[in-house]
C-alpha cells in the first residue's frame, strides 16, 4: 500500500483530519448538487446555503465558509481544507477508534436500543471507560454515520416497501461498489484450518471487477490492498460504494479518498437491494468457482487467489 497510502502523510493531528473530512463531505455534497448531471442542479450559493444547514460529521459551516472551502479544494485538493493552524495539539479524542467501531458495530446489531443502553453494555464488556467520554461524543459519533435517533425515525433502518428503480451509471469508474465474503475453508499441509476472506470491486456500469483478493482475515488493511490493486489496474473511480461494515468505516479509508478525490458512500443499514450487483457476482464466486474447490481443494492463500 505504499504508493496509496503515501499520499496521506499529512502530519497532522486526529483532530485536524477530523475537521479536514467533514469540509471535505461538505465539498462534495455541494459539488454534486451543482453538477448539471444532477436532477436537480441548482446555483451554489443555492447549495452552500443549503449544505450550511447540515451536520457534517457533527459540525457545521456558514455558507460562506463552504464554498471558501468549495473553492479551495478545486484549487489545492484535501489539503487546501486541512486547518491553518493546529490548535488542539497534545488533546485526545473523546473517543478511540476502537471505541468508536465497537459503539458503531453495536448500534447496527441493535438499531432500535437507546445510545445509553449501548453505552452500558459496552462499558460492561470493559470496551467503553466510564468518565473518559461524554454523551455528546456518541451522538455526534452516532449522527455523523447515519445511526442517530432522528436517522432512525426518518425509517433510515426501516425495510424499503414497493418497487425499486434500475440504477447504472452512465460510464466505467464513476461508482465501484466494496464488499466482502466469507470464502472457504483452507487446510493447509500442516493441518491447521485457515478461514478466508474475500473483499472485491465491482463496477457499476461494466460490471467488470477491478480487483478481488482472498485474506485470513478482514482488517482494514485487507481492503486498501484491494483498492490500491485495483486503481493500479483501472484507475481512481469517482465514488465508492460500500456498506457500514467497520473495515469500510475506519477513517483511514476515508483519508485515502478524500486525498485521491473519491466520493466514499455508504449504503443505509438493511439496504440490501441496493448492493444487489456485487452480492450477485459473490453467487456467481460461490456457485460457479468455490465449489469446484472439492475436486482440487486450495491449500494456502497464494494457491487460491490464483486459481
Amino acid at each position: 500500500m505504499n504508493e496509496t497510502t503515501a499520499a496521506i502523510g499529512l502530519g497532522v493531528s486526529a483532530a485536524d483530519e477530523k475537521k479536514a473530512l467533514a469540509r471535505y463531505a461538505a465539498v462534495c455534497w455541494v459539488s454534486e448538487r451543482v453538477s448539471q448531471e444532477h436532477p436537480s442542479g441548482c446555483a451554489l450559493q443555492t447549495a452552500t446555503a443549503a449544505a450550511s444547514q447540515k451536520f457534517w460529521d457533527g459540525l457545521r459551516f456558514s455558507a460562506g465558509s463552504i464554498e471558501r472551502y468549495y473553492y479551495a479544494y478545486r484549487k489545492g485538493g484535501f489539503r487546501a481544507l486541512l486547518p491553518a493552524e493546529r490548535t488542539d495539539k497534545g488533546r485526545c479524542q473523546a473517543l478511540a477508534a476502537p471505541e468508536q467501531d465497537a459503539l458503531l458495530a453495536l448500534r447496527l446489531e441493535h438499531p432500535k436500543l437507546e445510545a445509553t443502553a449501548l453505552v452500558r453494555e459496552l462499558i460492561e464488556r470493559g470496551q467503553l471507560t466510564a468518565g473518559g467520554f461524554s454523551m455528546s461524543s456518541v451522538y455526534r459519533l452516532l449522527a455523523a454515520h447515519g445511526l442517530d435517533h432522528d436517522s432512525l425515525a426518518a425509517g433510515g433502518f426501516q425495510p424499503d416497501s414497493g418497487p425499486q428503480k434500475a440504477f447504472e451509471t452512465a460510464l466505467p469508474n464513476m461508482l465501484w461498489m466494496a464488499d466482502m465474503m466469507y470464502g472457504p475453508t483452507l487446510v493447509t499441509p500442516a493441518g491447521k484450518a485457515v478461514h478466508t476472506r474475500l473483499f472485491a470491486l465491482l463496477d457499476d456500469h461494466s460490471r467488470l471487477c477491478p480487483h478481488a483478493q482472498y485474506f485470513a482475515g478482514e482488517s482494514s488493511g485487507c481492503f486498501l490492498a484491494v483498492l490500491h490493486a485495483a486503481i493500479r489496474s483501472r484507475g481512481v473511480p469517482d465514488r465508492l460504494y460500500t456498506d457500514n461494515g467497520k473495515v469500510f468505516l475506519c477513517r483511514h479509508l476515508h483519508l485515502v479518498c478524500a486525498n485521491l478525490g473519491i466520493k466514499l458512500s455508504h449504503a443505509r443499514p438493511y439496504a440490501a437491494w441496493s448492493k444487489g450487483k456485487i452480492e450477485r457476482f459473490f453467487r456467481r464466486v460461490q456457485s460457479q468457482f468455490q465449489t469446484t474447490l472439492v475436486f482440487h481443494p486450495a491449500h494456502d492463500l497464494a494457491d487460491l487467489n490464483a486459481r
